[in-house]
């Protein structure tokens, strides 16, 4: 550390290859705290899976790392003293789990929220996974998750791509019928009946015949799957999937849900400029990665009005005038204190 700083925010996300949770987490904080954000000296990235806030004063430090606890399920922010210097070290890790990512959860979490099989398809204070054979939602904040931690099966760096064939809506009154079956324990109802609101608008789900593009002129493989997309596919478009035809390994899931696993589980729809514009694979990791989470705001609507939300909002333009003083050294409040702040 350089002379000039006395606090350092130290941000881990172990066991995830991109970067889209550091501009989200950028975006939003900038946008909601102007004064504290304007106070960081520098920022190192790509430590240890991770990102650093460097700060003059500590007690900017000491609010940021409580910002990120209110924008991102994390599991511990704590304050020390490094030795022999009077700087402040916080520490904050975020939860491993990214929008996008393929999870075969472990029998005890499909003990408590039901489905094995799941998409994350939010990250914010708690995140949102999806089951993509029901459409049924599961809800899950830091406390909850840290009881029983789990990490991605399949991440966004794995996505294969895809041409669909043939697409066939399920009949209204089967895929009632199949949602009926499925029970999911939740806590919160109106999550629950939101969510379900959301999901009946966005999703659908539907038969497809897709076939790998890298398979093109090579072989005629084709797979027969059911995916969550019937509202957003049709014929003729190309879409991002997980690979799981040849299975998923020793440790990939458990017996019973590796005997039982698709051909393939699409994620997104690949827009047409994408498909036709396409130039090579972008080498740079943060341009790579800046890309996914452009798309990622392309493809939800309601995700860039939630980042730009608080900018509209002239209350959050104000400048900090208040003195600046030196938290105290201890653990920062419990995490659930810091979830409900």
């Amino acid at each position: 550390m350089e002379q000039g700083w006395r606090s350092v925010v130290k941000v881990r996300q172990q066991h995830v290859s991109q970067l889209r949770t550091v501009f989200h987490l950028e975006q939003i904080s900038v946008m909601t705290n102007l004064a504290i954000v304007d106070r960081v000296e520098r920022i190192i990235y790509d430590v240890d899976q991770g990102f650093s806030f460097c700060f003059n004063i500590t007690s900017c430090a000491w609010h940021f790392a409580r910002l990120i606890g209110e924008i991102v399920p994390v599991k511990s922010a704590w304050a020390m003293i490094i030795p022999r210097t009077e700087r402040y070290l916080f520490s904050v890790e975020i939860v491993p789990i990214c929008c996008g990512d393929l999870i075969f959860l472990p029998p005890n979490v499909v003990a408590s929220l039901g489905p094995n099989i799941v998409i994350c398809t939010r990250v914010a204070k708690t995140f949102t996974l999806l089951d993509p054979f029901t459409l049924t939602h599961c809800f899950l904040d830091a406390h909850q998750y840290w009881k029983a931690p789990f990490t991605h099966s399949f991440n966004r760096t794995q996505l294969v791509e895809y041409v669909v064939l043939d697409i066939v809506l399920l009949q209204d009154n089967q895929q009632d019928n199949q949602d009926e079956e499925e029970e999911v324990v939740e806590e919160n109802k109106e999550k629950k009946d939101a969510a379900a609101a959301a999901a009946a608008k966005k999703y659908r789900l539907a038969d497809a015949v897709v076939a790998r593009v890298k398979d093109t002129g090579n072989n005629d493989t084709t797979f027969q799957i059911r995916t969550h997309l019937g509202r957003i596919l049709k014929p003729g478009d190309h879409a991002l999937g997980y690979d799981l035809s040849g299975g998923v390994g020793e440790g990939g899931a458990d017996t019973n849900t590796n005997n039982n696993l698709p051909a393939a589980i699409l994620i997104s729809k690949i827009s047409y400029a994408e498909v036709n514009g396409r130039v090579v694979a972008v080498k740079d990791k943060w341009e790579s990665d800046y890309q996914l989470f452009f798309n990622d705001l392309q493809q939800d609507p309601q995700l860039l009005f939630k980042i730009t939300a608080p900018y509209r909002n002239p209350n959050n333009h104000y400048t900090y005038d208040g003195p600046f003083v030196d938290p105290p050294i201890r653990p920062f409040d419990p995490l659930e204190d810091l979830l409900d702040g």
